[in-house]
């Protein structure tokens, strides 16, 4: 049964918005609905932020900047560089110039790049209906939105602010192309900064890298965070944070917060005391907001890393070992960091199998993400590590990066005396880790520690070698026993320092003790135990008695090539000595016949620029000098004295050595001659 006319036009229930009801139609029938109520704005900011302080040291850079933001530039710029180097602040600086000149400035921050770039449209006269009608749509509010800038009235500034994530820019094109958010135009000027120094991620665009601090416009800029007009102790202090604007603000917050108990830069400075990481704990009452975590030290380079991380998980363990390897700004040869044996170990990850071509990517991401730089010295491609970059990420260590810690040893000790200089800061940075992680145990602080003064006594640091090998014989008695190797390994250390002050009954009592020792514990064929017999004939020599130094040599080098081997560093080593010890008795053919061997070995296992090698080629002209052969002699005391300002730098003893006997000063040798052995 049909239901009447009248039921089938009722409504029933709640009726939300227009309800239209028809009985009866006749002709057409127009329905005007009220236009749709626009959304509520999207909270962004547009403001820059204000410079607190007046901007230092980037005086050039700002010029550039003015100049080409007034005659009009083709191009976006772009700021480049590390964390906390001060990119927000040049930019900061030059919004501030642009407003004086009239200028509509806009910054946008791309983690709300959307919302922010559609407000500068209705900023800019666009319809707020229109730029809601966008939100879903980004390629399209791209265009509309550049649409407005291009076309507008008045010349304006677009500063995009931490760029350091390309796709929040253009998720399908590289920034630089220029179809997403950033674009160049006739109305106004772009700058962009950003974390990434690519510049083929940013081409066309201008890069302009962004550096810390140097010399008075560092100590100016901490000097300015005080509110002081003066700062005692600011240059050191300054220079010890590596000028990096980033700590030169904590530090002046520091100080102008905690000025009872931190009165000048000087206080600071002592406070540190070789720890960085609290500089982070005395500012980080002070940092607030959204972004604390760009504004501290550990956090910048945290941010960073864990943006590398996510596009390269290799990249994080390498730089964490640069951390360790090139400590104070020294730069890190690639050959130290060899692919074939650190597969398997802690730069290696089971996600990503290392080789080749990864490690070339890990090192690729680190430096466009300014962490590290890529030098070349000496024909030799290096990473070098800001300073201050190392020191923080060192500071941040922890017992998950043991195994990292424990492979850059293991890396260290399989690579041998190789460069003094350089080894020297990487064993350091593992012994003052190794003293604050007690994970790390007493027995791999020794080892280090004992690394750390070898280096010392080869670049004639004595007082130093003595002091960390002192303190190292100290404690490995206390906790590893009087027998244990690393024990004896200082106590031998230890005479060897005696020996290069040329305190020669000390060291050959204290070697003789040493050997009745290492005989009981070792056995009288260990190679340590001949090594305190090597360092006893050297003794004899410096006595005078060469014959009996030949005769000690030659037995212990028979037993080296019996037990380690004829190419064995400590074998090579006693022919080195017994070649020195022929040479002062008068034999030269059996002198430089053992020196030639010796030569050809180390050129041929370690390079022609190894020290050792270089010893070698410096005995070589030693026994040309004896012949009377001053050409010869000459020509291997250049290519001994090249090689050694490279690896011992140009005031070492050996270095200055070897310049001698190419100036022609008398022949003189060391009493001890002969190659010492720090077993």
């Amino acid at each position: 049964m049909a239901s009447p006319p009248e039921a089938r036009n009722t409504a029933q229930g709640a009726v939300h918005g227009q309800l239209l009801q028809v009985r009866d139609l006749h002709g057409g029938v127009t329905l005007n609905a009220p236009p749709r109520a626009p959304g509520p704005a999207a909270d962004v900011s547009l403001d820059p932020p204000r410079p607190a302080t007046t901007v230092r040291g980037r005086g050039e850079l700002l010029a550039e900047l003015r100049s080409a933001m007034e005659h009009g530039a083709p191009v976006p710029h772009v700021l480049t560089g590390p964390g906390g180097f001060g990119k927000t602040t040049v930019a900061a600086a030059l919004a501030e110039h642009a407003r004086s000149q009239g200028r509509t400035v806009f910054w946008v921050r791309p983690d709300a790049v959307l919302p922010s770039m559609l407000e500068v449209a209705v900023e800019l006269g666009g319809s707020r209906q229109e730029a809601e009608e966008f939100t879903a749509a980004p390629r399209q509010a791209a265009r509309w939105v550049w649409r407005h800038l291009d076309t507008a009235r008045n010349p304006w500034l677009l500063v995009i602010d931490n760029a350091d994530r390309p796709e929040e820019l253009d998720p399908e094109h590289r920034p630089g192309e220029q179809r997403g958010w950033l674009r160049s135009s006739p109305g106004g000027f772009v700058l962009v900064t950003s974390r990434l120094d690519d510049p083929a991620l940013w081409a066309p665009a201008k890069v302009h890298r962004v550096r810390a601090l140097e010399g008075p416009d560092a100590a100016t800029a901490l000097t300015d965070h005080t509110g002081a007009e003066r700062l005692p102790g600011a240059e050191e202090l300054a220079e010890r944070l590596g000028g990096v604007p980033l700590a030169l603000f904590l530090a002046g917050r520091i100080l102008a917060t905690h000025h009872v108990l931190l009165p000048d830069a000087s206080s600071l400075l002592g406070h540190l005391d070789g720890d960085i990481a609290r500089l982070d704990e005395l500012s980080g009452p002070l940092v607030t907001g959204d972004d604390s975590e760009r504004r501290l030290l550990s956090g910048v380079w945290e941010l960073s890393l864990r943006m590398v991380g996510e596009q390269n998980p290799q990249a994080v363990p390498l730089l964490r070992a640069l951390a360790l390897l090139g400590p104070q700004g020294r730069t890190v040869p690639l050959w130290r960091l060899p692919v074939s044996e650190l597969v398997g170990g802690a730069l290696d990850t089971s996600e990503q199998p290392l080789d080749e071509a990864s490690f070339a990517r890990a090192v690729n991401a680190l430096a466009v993400h300014g962490l590290v730089q890529v030098q070349r010295r000496f024909e030799e491609t290096g990473l070098r590590l800001h300073p201050l970059v190392s020191e923080t990420v060192r500071a941040r260590f922890g017992e998950d990066d043991l195994p990292l810690v424990l492979g850059v040893e293991e890396l260290l000790t399989r690579q041998g005396d190789q460069h003094p200089r350089f080894e020297l800061g990487a064993f350091a940075a593992l012994g003052a880790l190794a003293r604050r992680t007690a994970a790390l145990g007493p027995r791999f602080q020794a080892r280090v520690g004992l690394s750390e003064a070898r280096r010392h006594l080869q670049l004639g640091q004595f007082t130093e070698a003595e002091r960390v090998a002192g303190a190292v014989r100290r404690t490995a008695q206390e906790t590893l026993g009087p027998d244990d190797p690393l024990t004896l390994q200082a106590r031998h250390l230890l005479a060897e320092g005696l020996l290069f002050r040329e305190r020669v009954s000390e060291a050959e009592s204290a070697y003789l003790a040493l050997l009745a020792d290492r005989e009981r514990v070792l056995g009288a064929e260990h190679p340590r135990t001949l090594d305190t017999r090597h360092q006893i004939a050297l003794v004899a020599g410096m006595h005078g008695d060469w014959a009996s130094a030949r005769k000690q040599h030659g037995e212990i080098l028979e037993t080296r090539t019996r037990v380690q081997g004829p190419e064995a560093d400590e074998t090579l080593a006693s022919m080195d000595a017994l070649g020195y010890a022929a040479m002062r008795m008068g034999d030269l053919d059996t002198a430089e016949q053992l020196f030639e061997e010796v030569h050809e070995i180390r050129e041929r296992v370690l390079g022609g620029g190894d020290r050792l090698t270089l010893n070698a080629g410096y005995k070589l002209g030693l026994v040309a000098l004896r012949r009377g052969d001053r050409p010869r002699a000459r020509l291997h005391f250049r290519a001994v004295l090249e090689g050694r300002r490279r690896v011992l730098g140009e005031d070492h003893p050996q270095t200055r050595l070897v310049r001698d006997r190419l100036s022609g000063a008398d022949f003189e040798e060391t009493r001890a001659g002969g190659a010492l052995n720090s077993g």
